[in-house]
């Protein structure tokens, strides 16, 4: 979680809107007069379940609790988010103390690297492993494997004598702290060092040596990797892409193996864009990761895993997971993940069958199956397909992974090939698929914007907007788009719900996007900027970003003016209860044809749902229009009428 969600999650918007009026509950929401310009009907709502905040009168605005504080106190974002930071008790470092920490945890995983690698020369038990395993001199160089002797503070006392503190090298996972002293997490093990995608070394696997006669029993489990820190997740890092990232982007494929001497040997043999996993199944980070490099995966398994149809299902759910998550807020298509299968021979490890016969290790990278046809291939083999039971079975087996596909055409594919096996109508597998929410559930969640992410055990909190961020990735890296916008109609800072992604547009409006010299003592701006620039822009040509911007531009617009309609509609139908229903419709009607915003005689409540119901016919207007006036992306594009000369 991020600084600012942090803050966010904290701050209650109830609680702190409440401290500047006096909020009056009515049902699901609370109201008051705006305290942004005088008026006597109530039309400022305050939203719990979404944490957000709306004028439904002359401001016509709304935003989240950052924004308000921001508007309310005229403050910046900066200013806005450490008053509310203080309030809630988050203590957030600066920019500067925070990149400090983490330089300072890699400067330490770094030393200790230097120092198992230089202790490796002269370990005979390592240096034996090392010859077993037929990995030579400039491999073991170029992957800076090292020995971790057996004693229990050789790494702490070299690195404490460097100037690191013991909380540091805790915190980095190199020392573990115990009841009475801190020692070394790793000891008698072969050490590879584990590199983020820059190269940085963000954590270590060890490998615990065998015995030998001069060396203690083994202890621990075989392989042993750093724990959890700042700078080291193993659920998103892989080893060996640091090395591998430029052969995957020439060949477009990515291979992931399991093991250190599996990417070690495929290195040495000129099989450069073969990563590994670590050990633990692939994860949708991972996935996401690596399709910015290129789109087909090829998983190298061996016998068991890849004759297990769950490992295969799961493997299938984290393709549709990453593939969701890279497109999320965008019209513009890109390839889907295409992932494969590698299944071993039995017996056989990568590392095993690279060193006997690289041929064969081509051989197979090229015969991977798609995850799917791999899937049919494997339970088709135990199964009689002429029993209705078999094919039963063989159904129940499949037809959840074809519906984790997320490209139709793919999906379709599928289940045909399905049907045809289970000799069964397509349209009887479809109505297996999973239901769509049934439509009380897709009205409690209407209000909720299409590309919001919300933070787990707090339904309604906006944790990220996918899509605000692709706009503002296509603003900031195609500088063509600007062209786009000055014709633009209502292209403000308005478009965008959340308040880190209206201060990274107003930076952009400034044309001073954020840097690690300007924003140095406020992290926040940057780091938003930073999660921006990762988004991955799938299209090359500038006409296509030209496009997929002004869709996406219509997009977020109809978004607002939805979330706007069905708000206001859901705050009046909430305060109808005991009203003159014809009495206060045909008085906003007649509001809304003569402007006239107020009669006499009118009772507080005939009054207020009255201006409501205005307020109500105004939105469905905006949005009647939004929509009508053609498809989403010609409703963004500049007036076509407007003069060209």
């Amino acid at each position: 979680m991020s600084s600012v969600d942090e803050v966010k999650a904290r701050s209650d918007i109830v609680e702190v809107i409440g401290g500047y009026v006096s909020l009056q509950k009515a049902g699901r929401y609370f109201k008051a007069p705006c305290p942004f310009h005088n008026e006597k009907t109530p039309s400022f709502v305050v939203y719990p379940e979404r944490q957000s905040w709306h004028c439904f009168g002359a401001c016509g605005t709304g935003g989240d609790v950052i924004s308000f504080v921001s508007r309310k106190e005229n403050l910046d974002f900066v200013s806005a988010l450490r008053l509310l930071a203080d309030r809630a008790g988050v203590e957030i470092q600066s920019s500067g103390q925070s990149r400090e920490k983490i330089k300072t945890l890699h400067d330490a995983n770094d030393a200790a690297a230097l120092y198992f690698h230089g202790l490796l020369q002269n370990a005979t038990a390592a240096r034996a492993y090392i010859d077993g395993r037929g990995l030579d001199s400039r491999a073991v160089n170029d992957f800076q494997i090292g020995f971790a002797p057996s004693g229990w503070d050789g790494l702490k006392n070299h690195l404490s004598g460097r100037g690191y503190a013991e909380s540091q090298l805790v915190e980095s996972g190199l020392l573990i702290e115990g009841d009475h002293r801190t020692y070394d997490r790793f000891r008698h093990r072969l050490m590879f060092p584990i590199r983020d995608q820059r190269g940085r070394v963000a954590g270590f696997g060890g490998r615990i040596l065998p015995n030998q006669d001069d060396q203690p029993p083994d202890e621990g489990p075989k392989y042993m990797n750093t724990p959890q820190t700042p700078i080291f997740d193993k659920g998103s890092i892989l080893y060996g892409l640091d090395r591998a990232k430029e052969s995957i982007r020439n060949a477009g494929t990515t291979v992931i193996v399991e093991g250190y001497m599996d990417v070690i040997a495929a290195h040495q043999h000129g099989f450069g864009n073969v990563v590994a996993s670590m050990g633990t199944a692939l994860t949708d980070r991972q996935a996401t990761t690596i399709q910015r490099l290129g789109d087909r995966i090829i998983l190298a398994m061996d016998a068991d895993e890849a004759g297990s149809a769950a490992t295969l299902r799961g493997v299938q759910v984290v393709a549709a997971t990453s593939a969701t998550s890279a497109t999320a807020g965008t019209q513009a298509k890109r390839a889907p993940l295409d992932l494969r299968v590698l299944a071993l021979p039995v017996g056989k490890d990568p590392d095993e069958l690279i060193r006997a016969d690289p041929k064969a290790w081509v051989a197979a990278v090229d015969s991977a199956r798609p995850v799917i046809d791999h899937l049919l291939a494997i339970v088709g083999e135990g199964l009689d397909l002429s029993q209705p039971r078999d094919r039963s079975q063989l159904v129940t087996e499949v037809l959840p992974v074809i519906t984790e596909v997320t490209d139709p055409v793919l999906q379709a594919h599928y289940l045909q090939r399905l049907s045809r096996l289970a000799r069964t109508g397509e349209d009887a597998l479809r109505r297996q698929f999973p239901r769509p929410a049934r439509p009380a559930q897709r009205r409690a969640s209407a209000i909720q914007p299409e590309d919001t992410a919300k933070t787990p055990g707090q339904p309604g909190r906006q944790l990220s907007a996918p899509r605000e961020e692709f706009c503002l990735a296509l603003l900031f890296q195609v500088p063509e788009i600007a062209n786009l916008t000055a014709d633009l109609t209502d292209f403000n800072e308005d478009l965008f719900s959340l308040s880190e992604n209206r201060e990274l547009f107003r930076r952009w409006q400034k044309g001073e996007p954020p840097t690690e010299e300007t924003d140095q003592d406020d992290p926040w701006v940057l780091e938003q900027y930073t999660k921006v620039l990762a988004t991955r822009i799938p299209v090359r040509e500038t006409s296509q970003a030209e496009e997929a911007f002004l869709d996406c531009v219509a997009r977020l617009r109809t978004a607002r003016m939805k979330f706007a309609k069905e708000a206001s509609a859901m705050a009046l139908a909430e305060g109808e209860a005991g009203a003159q229903s014809g009495q206060v419709a045909s008085i906003a009607r007649a509001r809304l044809e003569t402007g006239e915003s107020k009669e006499a005689d009118l009772d507080i409540q005939t009054d207020t749902l009255a201006s409501q119901l205005l307020q109500d016919m105004e939105a469905g207007l905006r949005f009647h229009g939004q929509v009508t006036e053609g498809s989403f992306l010609d409703s963004a594009k500049p007036d076509s009428n407007q003069d060209t000369d």
